[in-house]
């Protein structure tokens, strides 16, 4: 049964909003990643997405809305990289120290292939705490975070549950949330510095940004086997 042309025409205009609304975002995520977002004008992102600013205010009413939109699909393209991984018969064969041991490499890999996202999430932490952000309005962007801090969970437990993760005196005690925050907080600290300065200074080429993120990376796994 064909469709009815008016209810074509409203998928078709609907496609091509969503399709607008991508092609923004993606811009203003290239614009927001170099530079601190309160310094980018909604004429700016106009101009980069190629379309007049009264149209950017049609999809976007403020630069606010914009921004928590694209910290929404900066995280959902990392969501990605890690689904590749930790959806899998392999993965979830792997013992639980096993499977935090890959999570771990996969940011490693992030680091490499995705500096940019870090130089984001730094910008936009900031405007965050600038703007005075409330939590109510960061509810969708939490929630998408929130599917990495499930899978690291998930994993630690499995890990305390087969015996492969048994914490050092120092850590142990500590809940698996406890851990999945400090590991991460930690992780990302390093790699947004990483990706902001680089190599600054001359001392900073006397250790490898890669090989920082694999000697923490090593820390943490070490802390969570007691032998």
């Amino acid at each position: 049964m064909r469709m009815p042309a008016a209810e074509r025409r409203k998928l078709e205009r609907e496609d091509q909003k969503k399709s607008r609304i991508q092609h923004i975002v993606e811009c203003s995520f290239g614009l927001f990643s170099e530079r601190n977002i309160e310094g980018i004008s909604m004429n700016e992102i106009a101009t980069q997405a190629e379309i007049g600013v009264a149209s950017l205010y049609r999809y976007f009413s403020t630069k606010e809305e914009l921004a928590i939109e694209t910290a929404v699909y900066a995280w959902k393209m990392e969501e990605d990289l890690f689904r590749e991984n930790f959806s899998s018969p392999e993965y979830d064969s792997l013992s639980g120290f096993e499977q935090v041991k890959t999570l771990l490499e996969v940011f490693l890999e992030a680091l490499v292939t995705q500096e940019s996202f870090f130089r984001f999430v730094y910008h936009f932490d900031s405007f965050v705490k600038r703007e005075k952000l409330t939590p109510e309005k960061l509810i969708g962007y939490e929630n998408t975070i929130s599917v990495m801090r499930t899978v690291v969970v998930k994993a630690l437990e499995k890990g305390e549950n087969d015996g492969s993760i048994v914490l050092k005196p120092c850590i142990d005690g500590a809940t698996n949330n406890e851990l999945y925050f400090t590991m991460m907080h930690s992780l990302f600290s390093l790699a947004q510095k990483l990706s902001l300065s680089g190599e600054m200074l001359y001392m900073d080429l006397e250790v490898s940004a890669i090989r920082q993120v694999e000697l923490l990376i090593n820390i943490i796994l070490n802390s969570l086997q007691k032998s």
